[in-house]
């Protein structure tokens, strides 16, 4: 499989699991995990925090005004080293500004959508087969299905002969 075929499968995932402060697993969809803890489907983020991310989105905020106008006087100069290198950096720090800005966007929003659920903030994943477990262990919480567990190796009631 190609990894644009891997995102949007694991995009199609109905819930992800995690701990958040307690011992209680909830299912959280995409949308609301957020930042979240580690190891869930765009938590490529090293930040797991809001306050970092906004710290980080500040730091980028002066080089990404500045080498674009290094990049100009550059170019006034007529310095193709000076151009070239802020060239790169424009195009690195901007698209770091931008990136950071729509991830403390989503958290924003994945934020909201916890707190209309009462769901605490996840703090790291647990796999199909844990969360398959403690589901399991208290009925009516959560169906226990393939489209809810889809890398669960157990078999399902209705996968058997």
């Amino acid at each position: 499989m190609t990894e644009n075929v891997q995102k949007s499968v694991k995009r199609l995932r109905t819930y992800y699991y995690g701990y958040g402060k307690d011992d209680i697993i909830n299912a959280y969809t995409p949308e609301e995990w957020g930042l979240g803890g580690s190891s869930a489907y765009s938590s490529n983020n090293p930040a797991h925090s809001l306050v970092v991310l906004t710290l980080i989105e500040v730091l980028l905020t002066v080089p990404a005004i500045l080498a674009p106008i290094w990049m100009i006087i550059g170019v006034i100069y007529l310095n193709i080293g000076v151009f070239l290198l802020c060239l790169v950096c424009t195009v690195l720090f901007t698209g770091g500004w931008f990136y950071t800005l729509g991830s403390i966007r989503d958290e924003l929003r994945a934020r909201k959508l916890r707190r209309t659920r009462g769901l605490p903030k996840p703090l790291y994943q647990v796999t199909d087969d844990q969360a398959r477990a403690w589901f399991e262990e208290r009925p009516g919480t959560l169906e226990i299905t393939r489209e809810n567990f889809p890398n669960s190796r157990r078999p399902f009631p209705s996968e058997l002969p």
